[in-house]
C-alpha cells in the first residue's frame, strides 16, 4: 500500500474487520482468515458498520433495522419523559431533530 502512497490509519477507532460476500462453501474456508495490513490485523466478521449502515453477509439489513428501531424508541422515551415540560412546537422540533434525521 505504501508504494501507492496509501496508509491505513490504525489510530482511528474502527472495527478493523470485513465481511466476506462469497458463496457459502468459500466463506467457510475464510471463516478464520486474518489479513495483516501495515501492522494492523483485519479479521472477518458477520457484520460491519460503514457510514452508519450495518451490513451483514446476506445484505438483509436486519441488524441495521434493529439498531435504528432501538435508537428511535430510546429517543421517543426520552422525549415522552419531558412532554409535560415542553410546548407542542418544542415537542415537534425534538421529534424532527432526533427521529426524522435518523430514519432518512
Amino acid at each position: 500500500m505504501t508504494h501507492k502512497f496509501l496508509l491505513l490509519n490504525s489510530d482511528k477507532a474502527f472495527d478493523k474487520d470485513f465481511v466476506n460476500w462469497a458463496k457459502k462453501h468459500r466463506t467457510q474456508k475464510l471463516q478464520y482468515f486474518i489479513l495483516h495490513l501495515d501492522g494492523c490485523s483485519v479479521t472477518t466478521s458477520s457484520t460491519v458498520k460503514d457510514q452508519g449502515v450495518i451490513l451483514d453477509t446476506k445484505l438483509s439489513f436486519k441488524n441495521h433495522i434493529n439498531h435504528v428501531t432501538k435508537m428511535a424508541f430510546f429517543h421517543l422515551r426520552n422525549i415522552a419523559k419531558l412532554r409535560n415540560m415542553l410546548s407542542i412546537s418544542d415537542e415537534e422540533k425534538l421529534v424532527h431533530a432526533f427521529m426524522t434525521s435518523r430514519l432518512d
